[in-house]
């Protein structure tokens, strides 16, 4: 039985069923509640014999613990068991006694209920405030002892009998183990192997044959040092650690499940690790700035891009999903990879119960899950700088030619529009039309409104307001003839919301359809329908304009929204004049079948006819413009003469001129990069969400409010109510045991295939020990000391004489050693995915090098995209430089990958990698063999093979030589000169016969000049030969 699964835990179970007086509980003791009761005495030999066996150190069923007071305190899976001084909120009183909503325990036939006596006593150990001192130790929690969470050792390097080969620190550790195993060190890989390897693992590009020409040539004995320095400073040095950065990340250009829509935004954080890396950023501020960079005092746009991390996450953007659930899932996911990437502990496992092997309870992990609880996740524009100071400039420019255009405009603006405005009004522009205000007969809705006849003529609706279409009808008598038009006063009152003069919350209304009917009054049974062709309002809101009134459509209407609380009018034209002698019955309809689900139903409005020759008014002029042109001036008020300097702004023909030139030459302004180049951020709410720990990692089952903090095995955080901000900076508090000794075990890994820790994920008691601890913490202390500097890390490890030793294995120590965790060489690494990839196009010439940007689309095999959810995955090819650029810059779609690179063992991005697996397929070969990308490059490295050495006169063996510098970095030996002679002259034989194979194979290619297709074709052949070398694919 579990806590929190049943009424009570199997532990309370057997302390009911045969609950002894334990020792030294005396009778008087007994009989005496009110005494205060001695925990070490009377409770935990109580809990010791009864209890430990379910909820110990061994097994804690339900998640609850009762041999440590700060678990037993702190509860199990349903929440806090134990309230100080409140027996009557502790569940665990409750359980035993029955007095709770669950079932007593125990379980009737499963043991004898605890006695009146039993249960005062634990009663009174609770209210008098569940003492529990601490005593011997006994509340350190398992595990705490562990190496890991002990401090960093400020050790120094051991001497060593070879000094000769040490040539820094590192050296000193790893021989002194050997020296103790009684193994010599491997000898110095040659030079050309170096050289490549410290290309790849630097830069992840393989050195041109001019770069390998330098270097084997260089004669200085700091020529390794100088050629380590030049890679550090190579911008492609970014490129190659972001890659590794990416994957801790879980870095991807889509959403992820099921729509897995792209992100079109998320390269801008890539780009800006990228430069990060390149500027060598301490790596605390480069972790401060992506866990926090939204609460540093006053971020920049660079510190705010960094946040980008955060957004990194699968977003679920399937139909029905719960966006609470989403959420919760984004956070624990960030809580799992801020404890992977620097913790370097398994820290998921709190999400749903206390961890089974780390010092870490789920109350813990709840605490560090309140540090990521109130993100909001915005958008910025983020230009990149070169694009920032590109449009300053250009923008300087332009400003300098636009002023005068704009003064311009403003100049007669102030100087001449008044001016201008009184002459043309002394030429009596246009006339007002005369309108006759129309007194209703009767007036009738079709639902439930209530409309009542006003004294100005007018009609108000009152009562309900009802949901559904709501039709007035209203009838008028007049004896006008050639009516022309119609005018609808939509107007004000203080009945209704925000005035009217609509009905709605805010006062808006949405008139659909107006019918206008007329008959004779000698003869009503002779109705007609007036046709009404143009309209005219005094405000449309968008997308709600006017016209549609008059369209037939019940769909579409007439709104005022944001003008509510004014009066406004809408004027409606006949096609054709209506209204005899004898005079005539008007029916009138306003039909409102609103679409936006809210009560849009007029509040207040008045009906008018006219049969003046212009009932619209010309040139855009409303009828409250014409009604202020017939007031006399010296009668206008304030707003009618504003109103009427703005509409003639809008009719002034040297005006329009002035802004005509204006706006024509503001179209040529130079793009904002801000609003196109934007990024993913995060931000803090300014009121945090409160925290609950979940119960069983349920969203829907939260328990007791937790509070931001840090595990207690680490050291504590120093401040009160602790902030993101304070956890980034806590993680280089230089008392904190991990961050350092994780990072430089991953970086160490990246380089021997291995970390010193090597389960570099798991630094936790079950995570493998270090195999050289003081090197561990030399390394760590090294790292923090230079700064956290990134690339003096880097430097320290690859100028090493570790490093630099051949990768030859050592036959004699494989069953002594047969992981090498003594380092007695260095180890053959198969690089990964995208550097295979780069290496190809770097190696034919196709490569191109644009640093940073947006993801592309190179070639892959056709039909992949369409794997992807309903055929919304699309993948167009890119097209010139950016086919060839790096793997760092493939869009990654998450559900579907691009295929080459998860043939090479790519994450997935849906979770944070620490460490790539390595596989080794035939279908690997068969990637390089036939994917586009592998095709054309070997196509391209066959024609540069031919071009290289045409001008040179090169024989075959110059070739193949030139061939095996491009993707070797070395010369071929006499072996290997004799198979690729031999596979060229049997090619250059078979191709001769077979054009069709000839024209497939050399179909992109220019054919050098004194060549021949057959020569290149076979080249090509060979060169896709070299690509699926063993050798190409693997770092020395």
């Amino acid at each position: 039985m579990k806590y929190g699964l049943l009424p009570l835990t199997s532990c309370l179970l057997i302390l009911c069923q045969s609950l002894a007086q334990p020792a030294g509980l005396s009778a008087n003791e007994k009989s005496s509640p009110a005494a205060q009761v001695d925990f070490a005495k009377q409770i935990r030999p109580l809990f010791q014999a009864k209890c430990y066996s379910c909820h110990g150190r061994e097994v804690q069923e339900g998640g609850f613990r009762l041999d440590l007071k700060s678990r037993a305190l702190e509860g199990g899976d349903s929440g806090v068991a134990i309230k100080p001084g409140k027996s009557h909120q502790s569940e665990l009183f409750h359980r035993v006694s029955g007095t709770g909503d669950g079932d007593k325990m125990p379980p009737e036939g499963e043991g004898t209920p605890l006695s009146k006596e039993e249960l005062a006593l634990v009663k009174t150990w609770i209210e008098q405030g569940a003492t529990w001192p601490e005593i011997d130790g006994q509340q350190k929690l398992p595990g705490s002892d562990h190496w890991s969470f002990q401090p960093i050792q400020d050790v120094q390097p051991p001497q060593v009998q070879q000094t000769d080969w040490v040539k820094n620190g590192i050296d000193a550790f790893i021989l002194r183990k050997l020296e103790l195993e009684k193994v010599t060190p491997s000898p110095e890989a040659d030079r050309s192997t170096l050289i490549r390897r410290v290309y790849l693992d630097l830069t992840g590009l393989p050195p041109s044959v001019e770069e390998w020409k330098r270097w084997t040539s260089d004669p200085s004995p700091q020529w390794y040092e100088s050629m380590v320095d030049h890679l550090l400073d190579s911008p492609h040095y970014g490129e190659r650690w972001a890659r590794h950065w990416l994957d801790l990340a879980r870095y991807a250009d889509s959403d992820g499940y099921e729509k897995d829509s792209k992100r079109p935004h998320a390269w801008r954080w890539r780009t800006w690790v990228i430069n990060a890396l390149n500027s060598d950023m301490p790596f605390d501020q480069f972790s401060i700035e992506q866990l926090a960079g939204d609460l540093l005092p006053d971020p920049e746009t660079s510190q705010l891009v960094a946040t980008g991390f955060h957004r990194n996450t699968l977003i679920n953007r399937e139909g029905g999903t719960d966006p609470e659930e989403d959420r919760v899932k984004r956070t624990v996911d960030r809580t799992n990879t801020m404890g992977s990437v620097w913790l370097g502990m398994t820290v998921e496992c709190g999400q749903c119960h206390t961890h089974k092997y780390d010092p870490l309870t789920q109350r813990e992990y709840y605490r560090l899950y309140a540090f990521f609880n109130s993100l909001t996740e915005p958008d910025i524009g983020a230009p990149l700088p070169e694009e920032r100071a590109a449009f300053e400039k250009a923008n300087q420019v332009y400003q300098k030619a636009h002023a005068p255009l704009v003064k311009a405009v403003q100049d007669y603006e102030q100087h001449q529009l008044a001016d201008a405005l009184a002459k043309w009004e002394q030429q009596k522009p246009e006339q007002k039309p005369v309108w006759t205000i129309l007194q209703p007969d009767t007036v009738q809705a079709k639902q439930n409104t209530t409309l009542s006849i006003q004294p100005d003529r007018s009609i108000l609706a009152s009562g309900e307001n009802p949901g559904r279409a709501e039709i007035y009808t209203i009838t008028f008598k007049t004896d006008l003839q050639n009516i022309n038009g119609i005018r609808l006063e939509a107007l004000t009152d203080p009945s209704l919301p925000h005035q009217g003069p609509g009905r709605s919350p805010t006062g808006d209304f949405e008139l659909t359809m107006l019918t206008l009917k007329a008959a004779p009054l000698d003869a009503p049974e002779k109705t007609t329908e007036v046709k009404l062709e143009k309209a005219q309002a005094s405000y449309e809101m968008a997308g709600y304009k006017v016209d549609r009134v008059i369209n037939n459509s019940p769909h579409t209407g007439w709104s005022i929204s944001p003008q509510e609380g004014k009066k406004q009018i809408a004027t409606f034209e006949t096609k054709e004049p209506f209204g005899g002698e004898q005079g005539t019955f008007i029916t009138v309809s306003l039909q409102q079948s609103t679409t936006r689900k809210v009560y849009h139903n007029l509040g207040r409005f008045r009906l008018s006819l006219t049969t003046g020759k212009k009932p619209l008014p010309l040139t855009g002029m409303t009828d409250l413009i014409a009604e202020t042109l017939n007031t006399p001036v010296d009668e206008r008020t304030s707003i009618q003469k504003a109103e009427l300097l703005e509409y003639y702004r809008t009719i002034d023909p040297q005006l329009k001129k002035l802004k005509a030139q204006e706006l024509v030459h503001r179209k040529k302004a130079p793009k904002n990069p801000a609003e196109t180049t934007k990024a993913q951020v995060v931000d803090h709410l300014k009121t945090p969400r409160k925290t609950h720990l979940l119960v069983r990692g349920d969203f829907l089952n939260p328990a007791d409010e937790v509070k931001a903090n840090t595990p207690a095995v680490l050291p504590p955080l120093q401040t009160d109510n602790p902030t993101r901000l304070d956890l980034a900076r806590w993680l280089f508090d230089p008392r904190h045991p991990l961050t350092a000794r994780v990072t430089v075990n991953r970086i160490w890994s990246r380089y021997f295939g291995r970390g010193l820790v090597p389960t570099i994920n798991d630094f936790g008691t079950q995570g493998e020990p270090p195999s050289h601890p003081e090197l561990l913490d030399w390394l760590a202390t090294q790292f923090r000391d230079q700064d956290w500097s990134l690339k003096q890390l880097h430097r320290l490890i690859v100028t090493s004489a570790t490093y630099r030793q051949s990768s030859e294995k050592r036959p004699e120590l494989a069953e002594r050693d047969p992981y090498n965790t003594w380092l007695s060489h260095q180890n053959r690494l198969r690089i990964e995915g995208e550097i295979i990839r780069d290496e190809a196009l770097s190696v034919s010439g196709l490569i191109k090098h644009k640093i940073g940007g947006r993801s592309v689309n190179p070639p892959q095999p056709e039909g992949i995209a369409s794997l992807g959810y309903a055929n919304s995955v699309k993948w167009p090819t890119s097209k010139g430089d950016d086919r060839y650029r790096r793997g760092l810059y493939t869009f990654f779609q998450r559900t579907v990958p691009y295929p080459m690179l998860m043939t090479f063992d790519s994450p997935d991005s849906n979770l944070s990698c620490t460490r790539r697996e390595r596989s080794n397929t035939p279908l690997q070969a068969l990637t390089i063999w036939n994917d586009p990308v592998f095709f054309e490059c070997s196509q391209s490295l066959g024609s540069r093979i031919v071009s290289e050495t045409q001008t040179k006169n090169a024989s075959l063996d110059q070739r193949i030589q030139h061939a095996f510098e491009l993707c070797l970095t070395r010369e071929p030996t006499a072996s290997e000169m004799k198979i690729i002679k031999q596979l060229y002259q049997e090619q250059t034989r078979l191709l001769k016969s077979d054009p069709k194979l000839v024209s497939e194979l050399t179909n992109t290619q220019k054919i050098p000049a004194g060549s021949n297709p057959q020569e290149i074709a076979a080249w090509i052949i060979i060169g896709r030969v070299l690509l699926n070398l063993d050798e190409f694919v693997t770092r020395g």
